[in-house]
C-alpha cells in the first residue's frame, strides 16, 4: 500500500484536503519554484533557502502549495498534502479542466530552483544538472501512486509550452507544468531521468 506522506519529508500538513476526480489517469506535475527570475548567466544568483520556501507555503503561499517541496542539492523534502489530496500549485478555472484534480492522484512537485542559481560557488543552469540528490526516493514514491514513469507531453528540455487537454485528460504519467491546460507557466525547462 502506497504511503500518504513520504516516509523522507517533513510532514508540513495544511489541512484543507480535497478529493481527486478517479475518473482519470494518475499523474505528477514537475515545477520548479523559480523564486529569483532575474538571475542571468553574467549575473547568477544565490539559491533561496529551503526553509525560506517552507515558511511560504505554509504562510502566504498557501494557496499555491505543492504536494511536496525538493531540495535536489541537500536532498530534502517537504510535504503540504497528503497524496491522497489535491494541492494547489496549477490554476484551475472553474467550470474548465480539474488541473488540480484530474487523476487517481495529480502528485505535484515544487523543485527548489531556478536558472542560474548559485549554491556553493557553482552555478546552475538547469534543474538535470544539479546533484538532484533524493530524486530516486521521489521517483520511487510517486511511482508507488500508479504515475507511471512517462512523459505523454514529452519530456521537458527547455522552457517551451506544449499543451493538450486531450491528452492531459486521457493519459497518465509525468507533466511539465508548461504542459498544464489553463495554465501560463513554463517551468521546468528540464527534469532529472526518471531513477
Amino acid at each position: 500500500m502506497a504511503e500518504i506522506w513520504m516516509p523522507q519529508a517533513i510532514k508540513m500538513d495544511l489541512g484543507d484536503h480535497a478529493p481527486y476526480d478517479p475518473g482519470f489517469p494518475p499523474k505528477a506535475i514537475a515545477h520548479i519554484t523559480a523564486d529569483r527570475d532575474n538571475a542571468t548567466a553574467e549575473n547568477p544568483l544565490d539559491l533561496v533557502p529551503f526553509a525560506s520556501l517552507q515558511h511560504f507555503f505554509t504562510h502566504d503561499g498557501k494557496e499555491k502549495a505543492p504536494h511536496i517541496l525538493w531540495d535536489p542539492f541537500a536532498g530534502a523534502f517537504a510535504q503540504f498534502f497528503p497524496a491522497t489530496s489535491r494541492s494547489k500549485a496549477v490554476h484551475d478555472l472553474a467550470g474548465g479542466t480539474r488541473t488540480n484534480r484530474a487523476g487517481k492522484v495529480v502528485i505535484q512537485i515544487e523543485a527548489l530552483f531556478f536558472p542560474f542559481c548559485r549554491v556553493d560557488g557553482k552555478v546552475f543552469r538547469r534543474l538535470a544538472d544539479t546533484p538532484c540528490k533524493g530524486w530516486p526516493k521521489l521517483n520511487a514514491w510517486v511511482r508507488s501512486w500508479e504515475v507511471p514513469d512517462t512523459w505523454p507531453m514529452g519530456h521537458p528540455v527547455d522552457f517551451t509550452p506544449n499543451r493538450s487537454e486531450m491528452v492531459w485528460e486521457t493519459q497518465g504519467g509525468w507533466y511539465a507544468h508548461a504542459q498544464v491546460p489553463e495554465n501560463t507557466h513554463v517551468d521546468p525547462g528540464s527534469w532529472p531521468a526518471f531513477a
